[in-house]
């Protein structure tokens, strides 16, 4: 009920009419005469921004080109997407809703510069982090020193960009002022409490938060040569803090209703608010058969939770940019575990996820630990999120195959990132996209099968987007010929 009453409140004081999108600030205006509190600001920006990283429409490219999910027979599937051919176009919605939410998230830090403050402004550093993370994992180079600057005097209109290892290098220091916010805010502070929809205000949990985050920052530089050292250090400021641990998830719900724009984002892709189903989303989206081959084949508890059955036990899916497809009902829709209801909490960051990159490092020698016992906990705490038990993980993890025992994987770090791959499908696409780029697994995806494909594997980056050339077009002229195969993000080191 306390987080309805505060919904009700930011919409009255955001102004949001019932036919713009639940709980935005996109339309805020910073330079508005009338300051709208901080508080109010974070759990609308907060909503957003799981808006913007749950929707699978944002990132359809990642879950069809890594075989999670695939097109049903019956609807055509997207002729540039199956054939690596990017457009500036494409997912330019993503790239202008981010700077828009970023915009938010700066509005707060400034506005929050007071001791009482404190923990709204750590939060607002640690989001920012967040989604300019995203944006350089999908684009390089990014405007960030410039950026976020239009409502000062004096305007930065066209940003320029900065090289993206400059940006990674300061999100981490960013992160530290974050971290060191949080352990030093005064005991009057004011308390954030439900205006926080992920963690209600306990901020000793945005402390795990902001160094899980940046556990994955430096993790994703680990195959870099000459980062060891670097890595390493930056790990050991600020190793005291901890990291997301079992039953730890940040979810985020900021009171989802059962009407249309205020359902979970996930959810309402697939369904109405009267529980009928979106002939676009629930017909559309169907399993990727690469999901189905992995799960089948190692009598994965996980199974009838990711997909639906097509009979008995039996899951089918399709490999997208193949030349025929499987309609439903011989192929199978997303199951139970992925689409749970209207008002289930949405994933900004989970326990698992926390548990994969701590088992990477410590199976890499970045941090001390037991890589087997963070290994088999992030896989159960995944069978539970779909809806299993943690005797079922038990079962599925004493099994002798590869990719699934810890100990009978003859590549560790490959098992951690396709268990990782195969947990993170309906929950969080874009680290499956960085793993995949930065270490090459899982490496049984089955790529588009289309003639007259640009590339025999899918692109390492999306391209800038068209309203990006359109207004800021000398800045981007100025990072290059950007070529979707070949322009890496600093960190694929292959």
């Amino acid at each position: 009920m306390k987080k309805l009453i505060i919904l009700l409140t930011v919409l009255l004081a955001l102004g949001t009419s019932c036919k713009k999108d639940f709980l935005s600030v996109n339309e805020f205006n910073p330079n508005s005469a009338s300051a709208v509190p901080s508080n109010l600001v974070l759990t609308a920006a907060l909503n957003t921004t799981s808006r913007l990283v749950t929707s699978p429409r944002n990132y359809t490219f990642i879950y069809m080109w890594y075989g999670c999910m695939s097109v049903s027979g019956g609807y055509s599937q997207p002729s540039n997407l199956i054939q690596y051919n990017l457009l500036n176009s494409d997912y330019q919605g993503d790239w202008n809703s981010s700077y828009l939410n970023l915009q938010n998230y700066d509005y707060i830090e400034k506005n929050s510069a007071t001791a009482k403050l404190q923990s709204y402004k750590a939060i607002a550093k640690i989001m920012k982090v967040y989604l300019f993370q995203y944006l350089v994992d999908t684009y390089g180079n990014v405007p960030y020193s410039q950026a976020l600057k239009g409502s000062e005097n004096p305007q930065v209109l066209k940003p320029a960009y900065d090289n993206q290892q400059t940006i990674y290098e300061d999100l981490v220091v960013q992160l530290d002022a974050a971290m060191d916010l949080i352990n030093t805010t005064p005991p009057d502070a004011d308390e954030v409490g439900a205006y926080d929809i992920i963690y209600n205000g306990d901020m000793a949990m945005w402390l795990k938060f902001a160094n899980t985050l940046k556990l994955r920052i430096l993790i994703n530089q680990s195959d870099m040569t000459g980062r060891a050292s670097y890595i390493s250090s930056a790990i050991a400021t600020t190793s005291s803090n901890g990291y997301i641990g079992t039953g730890e998830s940040a979810m985020l719900n900021p009171g989802y209703l059962q009407s249309s724009g205020k359902m979970n984002p996930f959810w309402e892709t697939f369904y109405k608010q009267d529980g009928s189903q979106q002939s676009d989303g629930l017909g559309y989206f169907v399993a990727g058969q690469d999901a189905c081959d992995f799960l089948t084949a190692n009598n994965d508890p996980r199974k009838l939770r990711f997909f639906q059955a097509i009979s008995g036990t039996t899951i089918r899916g399709n490999y997208f940019g193949a030349l025929v497809l499987e309609p439903v009902p011989t192929t199978s829709r997303l199951g139970p575990g992925m689409l749970r209801a209207y008002n289930q909490s949405a994933p900004i960051l989970t326990d698992f996820e926390s548990l994969f990159l701590q088992a990477e490092a410590v199976q890499r020698g970045i941090i001390t630990g037991d890589a087997k016992a963070l290994y088999e906990s992030a896989v159960t705490r995944s069978v539970i999120y779909m809806g299993g038990t943690s005797g079922a993980a038990a079962t599925y993890l004493a099994q002798v195959l590869n990719n699934v025992g810890f100990d009978a994987s003859t590549n560790k770090l490959r098992a951690i990132i396709t268990q990782k791959w195969c947990a993170l499908n309906g929950v969080s696409p874009m680290p499956i996209w960085t793993d995949y780029r930065r270490t090459g697994f899982p490496d049984f995806i089955h790529w588009t099968a289309q003639a007259n494909r640009l590339n025999d594997t899918p692109p390492v980056r999306l391209l800038y987007p068209q309203t990006e050339i359109s207004t800021n077009n000398e800045n981007v002229l100025a990072q290059g010929d950007i070529n979707p195969f070949t322009s890496k993000i600093f960190w694929q080191n292959r």
